[in-house]
């Protein structure tokens, strides 16, 4: 740490001034934490003194005395920022403003479909305005708070793990705690819980459906081979279980090996223990545990794939080891999601810039390697399979959206051509088929791929109504652009798909062994607290603070390895729903990991003290090589 930022954490009285300030700052956060986030009529339109109040009267709620517990925590927190500053800081200043509208904007689009909380009268407005100052007094609060933490932590003597048995034996902990915590789900509702994507992959493995890359050819691979395996071997039960048992080990292995990684460069155990506990016992990870779907395994791979760039980073070298290691996570990555391509590329790229000499030739043989496998499989293994190629269809989610979103709020205003080219496209009464949330109404729909036309009226029309065009943007993404809205979507399946009945797969348990998962599952997404752990856009919101941190302290080399989820988020918002954690999933699984590398690269400046003591430690001679 620098010296002037150093200074900033030492705490100084505050003033009586300072302490009203405070106070009142806390007032208007609670006011905004307790707004029913509701367009408000009053019911005195005779008089415009009685409806504001009637208005003002049905604009807040109080739950028994939390309002006073969030009133001392609001005031505490602000008291320890104000403490410690010298200055407010206006780069987290204007951050956290962002922050804020987006909440209130996501928070409107989430209840309503439309900025009507926003703009739906002169009232909306200004009580949006109110709450969007009092999430930014909060989010300015706790983003100072985390800035501080770092920085008191920069000025501890870091040691390592005090604890002999768990520094020998971290990885078998970390992966008997993670399997034990997923056990459960995966056993009391055996075989497993399917969906209708597995479904389809499975038919294109025994060759009941025509072979297509919307589904990753690899993941319906591995996914066939192991439920063939599992019926050769016992039943078509077991087979399907196979690959809840398979991606439950790669999950418990894989995850531990993240936050081990941490313990090794110096991130304090107990987070990493946490870490540990967050995979271990959060139910929606148990849910995808049972749920035989591509996105858990795609998840696992992008997290290895980090965990791979972080050794580099972490040692400003990549050894021959390190590049086969990197090539063939990121390879597993790319593979198993159809998107994975655009998360890791531009990573591999950054990471190339950044390293000198050898090592920048070996990334560079590494993506150029990525590339060509990846151009190789779509361009000439799929066609010589007879595999169905990716359709540009998959990507257009948000100008269909925009365009059906157009059609059905302006439908007066769309001309004959217009009308005509909508007509060959998709057929022009599909459009008001639109769901503001989800694509696939509009998107199923499309009859071609020549879309020439298309993009040509779609720019005449944004031109007339943009505003129609980000409202349907934000509506459709909202979930992932702020934490408003909880999702699992890994569900727990009690009877079984006609064409799993058919390939032998049932059933064991009574429906209440499963249907005990099903509570749980429900519960995760109600109960206070706990409901936050499933909702994407904190993951999101996570990731981004983390960066803009890292950004203020100049850990620019660091980002590299925010850069896949922060392309996984940008990709989220590209998807067919506004806010799917699954396809958020490798974001969400690599936020232990970056909490513990920004800590890392905050507290111990970025340099390899610690991985080198700890190299000449355990081998004294690979030190000696190092240097």
């Amino acid at each position: 740490m620098t010296e002037n930022k150093s200074e900033i954490t030492k705490e100084k009285k505050i003033s009586q001034r300072e302490s009203f300030v405070c106070f009142l700052l806390s007032c208007i956060a609670v006011f905004t934490l307790h707004c029913k986030f509701e367009i408000f009529g009053g019911g005195f339109p005779d008089s415009a003194l009685l409806n504001g109040l009637n208005k003002l009267y049905n604009t807040f709620y109080a739950t028994e005395f939390a309002d006073i517990f969030t009133l001392a925590a609001v005031y505490l927190m602000l008291r320890f920022v104000v403490a410690r500053e010298e200055y407010r800081d206006t780069a987290t200043m204007i951050f956290s403003l962002i922050l804020s509208v987006t909440l209130v904007v996501s928070i409107s689009f989430h209840k309503f479909n439309s900025a009507d909380f926003l703009f739906a009268n002169v009232y909306q407005l200004l009580i949006s305005l109110f709450c969007i100052v009092g999430f930014w007094i909060i989010l300015y609060g706790i983003i100072r708070c985390v800035c501080f933490l770092f920085e008191k932590a920069a000025g501890r003597k870091r040691s390592g793990c005090s604890r002999p048995f768990l520094e020998k034996h971290f990885f078998l902990i970390g992966f008997a705690v993670i399997f034990l915590g997923w056990l459960p789900w995966i056993v009391m509702n055996y075989p497993g819980s399917g969906c209708p994507d597995s479904v389809l992959q499975l038919r294109e493995f025994f060759g009941d459906a025509e072979w297509g890359a919307g589904h990753p050819p690899l993941s319906t691979v591995i996914m066939g081979s192991l439920f063939s395996f599992g019926r050769f071997a016992v039943d078509a039960n077991f087979g399907y279980f196979l690959y809840c048992l398979m991606q439950t080990c790669a999950g418990a292995a894989i995850f531990t090996l993240s936050m081990k990684k941490l313990k090794d460069i110096g991130v304090p155990a107990v987070w990493c223990l946490i870490g540990i506990a967050f995979f271990a016992f959060t139910p929606f990870w148990g849910t995808y545990a049972q749920w035989v779907e591509k996105d858990l395994l795609y998840a696992e791979a992008a997290v290895l794939q980090t965990v791979c760039m972080m050794d580099i980073l972490v040692r400003r070298q990549c050894s021959t080891k390190n590049a086969v290691l990197l090539a063939i996570s990121t390879l597993f990555a790319v593979f198993l999601r159809n998107n994975g391509i655009y998360a890791v590329l531009p990573a591999l790229i950054l990471l190339a810039v950044w390293l000198k000499a050898a090592a920048r030739r070996r990334i560079a043989v590494v993506t150029l390697s990525v590339v060509l496998f990846y151009e190789g499989a779509m361009k000439l293994l799929y066609p010589a399979l007879d595999i169905q190629g990716l359709s540009v269809i998959e990507a257009l989610s948000i100008p269909f959206q925009q365009t059906a979103r157009y059609v059905c709020e302006h439908s007066d205003e769309v001309t004959e051509e217009e009308r005509a080219v909508i007509e060959e496209v998709f057929g022009y009464e599909f459009m008001f088929h639109y769901d503001p949330v989800i694509s696939d109404p509009i998107k199923i729909h499309c009859k071609t791929v020549e879309l020439g036309e298309y993009y040509k009226i779609w720019f005449k029309m944004f031109f007339k109504h943009p505003e129609t065009y980000v409202a349907a943007f934000i509506n459709k993404g909202y979930g992932y652009l702020a934490p408003v809205s909880q999702n699992i979507e890994a569900w727990i399946q009690t009877d079984c798909y006609p064409y799993m009945e058919q390939l032998g797969v049932y059933h064991v348990f009574d429906e209440k062994v499963p249907n005990i998962l099903g509570q749980i599952w429900n519960l995760s997404q109600v109960l206070p607290l706990v409901r936050y752990l499933c909702t994407p856009g904190l993951y999101t919101w996570i990731v981004v603070v983390l960066a803009m941190i890292l950004m203020k302290y100049r850990k620019r080399s660091a980002l590299i390895l925010f850069v896949p989820s922060l392309m996984n988020i940008l990709v989220c918002l590209a998807s067919p729903l506004a806010g799917a954690i699954r396809y958020e999933l490798p974001a969400v699984a690599s936020v232990p990991m970056l909490i513990g590398w920004a800590y890392y690269s905050i507290v111990c400046d970025g340099s390899d003290r610690i991985i080198l003591q700890k190299i000449s430690e355990d081998k004294p001679e690979a030190l000696t090589k190092q240097g």
